[in-house]
């Protein structure tokens, strides 16, 4: 082995070490004892912080690593410096070719500072609906319901409308909407539904719901609206289809013929 393979050699265990250190004795520690005094409500917002900031900081480290290497060699020493010497006109260059991966990189940083989304909360971006598992230094991944992964790149996520379902509060609003007939008896119907807000499983039973209402009169019908509050958007999901179900199974059984309405955003 030449005596530079052993300097690679040698600096790549330190570049691993390294990391291996300051993930385990400064990150993992530090993150164990300040998440033990955190109020359960800040713990993910320390996490999102916490994770970018240590891939910051080994990606640091790395660039520190293959600048050692490069100085290593005397036929690569003469181009580390011309890089070190030359880092503004090396910066324009390549925040020019690398723009749309720093601009992703940028917008990371401000997610994880100004908090929009958190690692657990559930999110709506676009077409998109899911929740944030992981905030990295170019993309933001989410997990569907259906268990699909998306990611978002962070530049696209800092300048989109991004409905939070849980930042503030998880609480929920399962809904279901049933057009009836005008001939309809309005309060046949209404105990109906009644009956069955009463009846959804994960309704929180220490908060009112909205109830059933008349949402809107068409020429074809009136819509009533039935809904419950839930602890939170997965659980709003489950009880909404189950709300619409019975909707139509219950009304069918008073002899009302009842059609279900696309349910509206938000």
């Amino acid at each position: 082995m030449t005596r530079h393979q052993q300097i690679v050699l040698v600096v790549l265990a330190v570049l691993f070490v390294t990391i291996v250190l300051v993930d385990r004795l400064v990150f993992e520690r530090y993150m164990t004892r300040i998440l033990a005094r955190l109020p359960e409500a800040d713990r993910a917002v320390f996490k999102t912080r916490y994770r970018l900031l240590r891939r910051v900081v080994e990606a640091m480290i790395v660039f520190v690593g293959v600048l050692a290497i490069l100085f290593s060699f005397d036929q690569t020493r003469a181009a580390a410096q011309t890089v070190l010497a030359s880092s503004a006109l090396l910066g324009v260059i390549l925040g020019f070719a690398a723009r749309s991966t720093l601009a992703n990189f940028v917008a990371g940083v401000m997610i994880a500072v100004n908090q929009p989304i958190r690692l657990g909360d559930r999110v709506v971006v676009g077409d998109a609906e899911g929740t944030v598992e992981d905030v990295g230094l170019t993309y933001t991944r989410l997990r569907t319901p259906d268990n699909r992964r998306v990611l978002i790149p962070n530049e696209e996520l800092a300048s989109s409308r991004v409905t939070n379902l849980t930042l503030i509060d998880s609480v929920s609003l399962a809904q279901a909407r049933v057009t009836v007939p005008v001939t309809a008896d309005g309060t046949r119907v209404r105990e109906a539904l009644s009956d069955l807000a009463a009846a959804a499983p994960g309704a929180l039973a220490d908060r009112p719901g909205p109830g059933v209402s008349v949402a809107d009169l068409t020429a074809d019908g009136a819509i009533f609206t039935v809904g419950v509050w839930t602890a939170d958007a997965a659980q709003a999901a489950q009880t909404a289809a189950w709300l619409r179900e019975r909707a139509l199974a219950r009304l069918n059984d008073e002899g009302v013929l009842a059609a279900l309405e696309p349910e509206t955003a938000g």
